[in-house]
């Protein structure tokens, strides 16, 4: 009887045992098989999935370099002209273009010769410079992108006495004469207030075209303008001489010490930009100011950031005129409300005085106007960068300081160029009038580096004289 009793206990706890065991075993076996979940928080799936996703993103960034490669090495070369071969069914990632009735851009050395057929308007006439091109190469942006490389046409600033002026040099120029449109509108005005030339420029934005600019507003502004010194640059040109000099001065830091004042002040006409202080830096950069060169934006910044320095007011003085880069209606509400001598009534600076910055008794021809078709051009042609090949194009177009050199240069007979980026410019500050050294800052919206090789392309042509120091 003991002895089953003893039997019985053995037997249990060996049962008891063995459960023991196999309960180890299997939270063990869950271990391993969960590690993965344990140790990253995640579920197996999800952490597959965010995976998957970082890839997505890093092919998409990878396809957009990729594209930017191809897009400059077709047209760094332009092909020769070849048939379309129509991809097969199964390559989903390769599309046939098709032809376009208006022009796209790329950055080329050589455009095609043969000329489309001339578009027509009711309004100004249009001329479209070159064909399009067409590719099969695998997303490219740009490819279903309207850059618009057709302009209207005005020849104000076509016909001059002057011998050997800027225009005629782009023609010994092998790397810019494909790129200069000589017939291309610099300065809008009344004759451009037509609804069919609204109805073109209004699918460009910003400084390119009319889009998120009312019909109203732009009508009531242009009609404002209504004389021939609207539209040509130098309408107070009086001189007996034939050739237009002009400087245009940047702010660069380059000038700080040059003592180009006064070579700056002999020209005909000098152009001047945004924070243009002279006051204090006349041995520098001058005094006069035939033209100051703007956007809305760009002022209001110059005035608050600058005004320390004492650039209180924009210059103003009895020569001076305003050329104005348009980016959106509150350029043209600016006018508008200058030439009615009244207060802007809507938008961003409703209830603005004009008269604080540009003075009173203001007549039509103190303001100048560029043209859309004009900065679509400059960004198409002579300032085409990668970044149009992207999301993000939108936000790019020449600088404001690029935009009135190569206004100056498409209206002037001789340019000269002082305060431009040079490939020295870290030796300098940002500003001729900075305080301390201040490093030059890039940023997307404009490509300075483009812009520097391009003043230097001009310089070697004779196009401009370009100041530069050691």
């Amino acid at each position: 009887m003991l002895f089953a009793r003893l039997s019985c206990q053995v037997r249990s706890r060996t049962f008891r045992q063995v459960l023991l065991l196999l309960c180890v075993v299997s939270l063990v076996g869950l271990l391993v098989t969960h590690k993965n979940r344990i140790i990253s928080g995640v579920y197996p799936n999800q952490s597959e999935e965010r995976s998957n996703e970082e890839l997505k993103n890093h092919g998409n960034k990878e396809d957009i370099n990729d594209d930017n490669r191809k897009t400059e090495k077709l047209f760094t070369k332009p092909p020769k002209p070849a048939d379309i071969t129509v991809p097969s069914k199964k390559d989903a990632n390769v599309t046939k273009s098709k032809p376009q009735t208006t022009m796209r851009l790329h950055p080329p050395n050589k455009w095609p010769t043969n000329p489309s057929k001339p578009l027509t308007t009711k309004g100004p006439s249009l001329v479209t410079t070159r064909p399009s091109l067409q590719t099969t190469t695998r997303k490219i942006i740009s490819s279903t992108y309207n850059l618009g490389d057709t302009y209207a046409t005005d020849d104000m600033h076509v016909k001059s006495k002057c011998p050997n002026r800027t225009r005629e040099k782009f023609q010994n120029a092998e790397n810019l004469k494909d790129k200069f449109v000589e017939t291309v509108p610099v300065l809008q005005w009344k004759k451009h207030a037509q609804e069919s030339e609204y109805e073109r420029l209004q699918k460009f934005s910003g400084a390119q075209g009319w889009m998120g600019v009312t019909w109203q507003i732009l009508n009531e502004t242009l009609n404002l303008m209504n004389s021939t010194g609207n539209g040509y640059m130098f309408d107070t040109w009086n001189r007996t001489s034939p050739c237009i000099r002009c400087a245009v001065v940047g702010n660069g830091g380059i000038l700080n010490g040059s003592r180009m004042g006064k070579e700056i002040d002999s020209h005909d006409y000098v152009f001047r930009v945004n924070g243009a202080i002279t006051t204090g830096f006349e041995m520098d950069v001058g005094n006069r100011t035939s033209f100051y060169f703007f956007g809305t934006n760009t002022m209001m910044n110059s005035l608050a950031a600058y005004g320390h320095r004492g650039f209180k007011s924009i210059p103003r003085t009895v020569e001076t005129r305003f050329i104005l880069l348009p980016d959106h209606d509150r350029d043209y509400l600016l006018v508008r409300a200058a030439l009615t001598n009244s207060i802007v009534d809507r938008g961003r600076d409703k209830g603005k005085d004009p008269a604080r910055y540009f003075g009173k008794n203001l007549t039509t021809e103190h303001f100048k106007i560029l043209h859309p078709d004009f900065m679509r051009y400059l960004r198409n042609r002579f300032l085409w960068s990668p970044i149009l090949n992207t999301k993000s194009r939108s936000i790019y177009r020449p600088s404001t300081g690029a935009s009135i050199l190569l206004a100056a240069i498409h209206t002037c007979d001789q340019v000269s160029a002082y305060g431009f980026m040079t490939p020295n410019y870290k030796q300098f500050s940002d500003h001729y009038y900075d305080i301390i050294y201040h490093k030059v800052a890039f940023y997307s919206n404009h490509n300075f580096r483009l812009e520097m090789k391009l003043w230097q392309d001009l310089h070697k042509a004779g196009i401009i004289t370009l100041y530069m120091r050691d």
